[in-house]
Order: structure tokens, then sequence, then C-alpha cells
């Protein structure tokens, strides 16, 4: 069976180019490997309708193009900041969109992959923004022009990362009811990002990984290979 990897968190932007270049290492790594990968959503620090980002980051979309081109799959799915992404951006370069979650099978294990907002039920705010809001995100992105689309989504990302540091820290733990939830359907694993750190908890004979964020000029990246998960830093680029 092919290795298997799994990022959240990237962020990419163009004010961050390090993040960027710790990208382009990890995919020479990935390319190398020939294996697949999953992008468990906020790969872009935000995202709207319009070619901007896309050239922003043609680099690395070009050589995603090329790892899918010779047999590996990469899958995309959104987070809380890239939420507008859908299949058509994407097709272009091979990636396949899975939403806004996913269930996968590896060696017979049920995994359980999410970017991790849909985890943090104790963020009541966010829960109900995303009910009321997201829908007439998705609205304005069919009919806005691209380079008013551009201008409001980093205003409003800007906004909201002030919003988030004024905030008590303790709504975004992820809930133990909506883990435990998960694992009386059947699952084995569960996967995501969002809280931006590195971690590995067990519940019995199940395994929840929290995938780190990509900033300061470090990253990292949970792989799966011969039956085993485990966490690994990005190496810098030679």
């Amino acid at each position: 069976m092919k290795q298997t990897f799994f990022i959240a968190d990237v962020h990419l932007d163009r004010e961050y180019p390090e993040r960027k270049e710790l990208l382009l290492s990890f995919l020479d790594m990935l390319q190398a490997a020939g294996g697949d990968l999953y992008i468990l959503g906020d790969f872009f620090d935000f995202w709207a309708n319009n070619k901007t980002v896309l050239n922003d980051n043609h680099a690395v979309l070009s050589i995603m193009k090329e790892i899918t081109s010779r047999g590996s799959k990469i899958y995309m799915l959104i987070g809380n900041r890239d939420l507008l992404l859908q299949q058509k951006a994407l097709t272009p370069f091979g990636i396949t969109f899975l939403g806004e979650e996913a269930t996968i099978t590896l060696d017979h294990k049920k995994i359980f992959l999410t970017h991790g907002h849909l985890l943090c039920t104790m963020d009541l705010k966010f829960q109900q923004y995303k009910k009321r809001v997201w829908p007439l995100y998705r609205f304005l992105d069919r009919i806005l022009p691209g380079w008013i689309e551009n201008y409001l989504a980093r205003k409003f990302i800007i906004t909201s990362k002030k919003v988030i540091d004024s905030q008590d820290q303790s709504c975004f733990q992820f809930s133990t009811a909506a883990l435990t939830g998960c694992f009386s359907r059947g699952i084995d694993i569960i996967i995501c990002g969002h809280a931006h750190k590195a971690a590995a908890e067990s519940f019995d004979e199940k395994r929840f990984y929290t995938l780190p964020a990509w900033d300061r000029g470090a990253g990292g990246y949970l792989k799966y290979g011969d039956g085993v998960f485990a966490l690994h830093a990005v190496p810098a680029r030679s």
C-alpha cells in the first residue's frame, strides 16, 4: 500500500512566503515518496472567487499537478478560512475536493477527516456564525466580481484573527462528546487540524490526531505506512 500523508493549516498567503517554501519542500518529499496526500482545510489563508490566490501559488499548484499526473492522489477538504473552495478551482491540478468532512478506509480502519471546526462544539459563536453567514458568503461568491471578493475576504480574515485572539481559548477545544460520538459510529481514527498543534490521543483502542499549523518556518504532517501513523516535522528545502 502507498504511504499516505495528512496536512492542515498551511495558510498560504503572499505576505508569508516562508510557508510556500516550506510547502514546496514537503511536496518534493511527497513526490519522491510517490504517496497520496489529504489536505484537511485552511490550505489557503483565505479563498475568494478570483485568480489572485491561484497566481500567487502557481509554483505550488504546478507541482501538485505534476504529482497527480504521476499517479498519486491529492484530496482537499475546506477549513473555516477557505470555506468557498470548490471542485471547479481544483480540477485543473488533478486535486479531488472532499467538502467539509470525509470518511476513508486504510487497511480496514475507518478514518474520519475534517478540518476541526466541526468538533469544537463549545465554540457556540462560531457555530451560530457558520449557520447564518456561510450561506450568505456562498451566495455572494456566485455574484461578486473576483477583485471585490478578494478585497472583502482579506478584510474579513484580518478582523476574524483579532476576534479569535480576544476570545477565551477554551472554546476552541475539541469536544469530548463530539469525538466519542464519531467513535460510536464505527470510526477508528479521527484526524483534523484547526488547533494549530500536533497531538496524538488515545480513546481505548481509538486514536485522535491533530495536525500542526505551518508558521514561523516550521510545519508538520502525519504519515501512514506499514500499519503505523507517525507525526513528523517538515525538513527545509535544500
